[in-house]
């Protein structure tokens, strides 16, 4: 299974992903292995597709904020 079934939902996640490493000041491609990591975790059990982007910034952002206290 690709992670991303379309390209508007990569376009959609990957819009996501530049946000969220903005917003951290963190690398782009280091919060792209957090969100990828946590959507992979959440994508089997989704109900709603649409919902997926939203629980994946919550819990990558969750992660980053961690790890930034490291």
């Amino acid at each position: 299974m690709d992670l991303y079934e379309t390209p508007n939902e990569a376009h959609v996640h990957d819009d996501a992903i530049e946000s969220l490493a903005a917003e951290t000041r963190m690398s782009p491609a280091f919060v792209r292995s957090v969100y990828e990591r946590e959507l992979i975790r959440l994508k089997p059990d989704a109900r709603i597709k649409d919902f997926l982007v939203l629980f994946a910034v919550r819990k990558a952002r969750e992660a980053l904020r961690s790890e930034r206290r490291k």
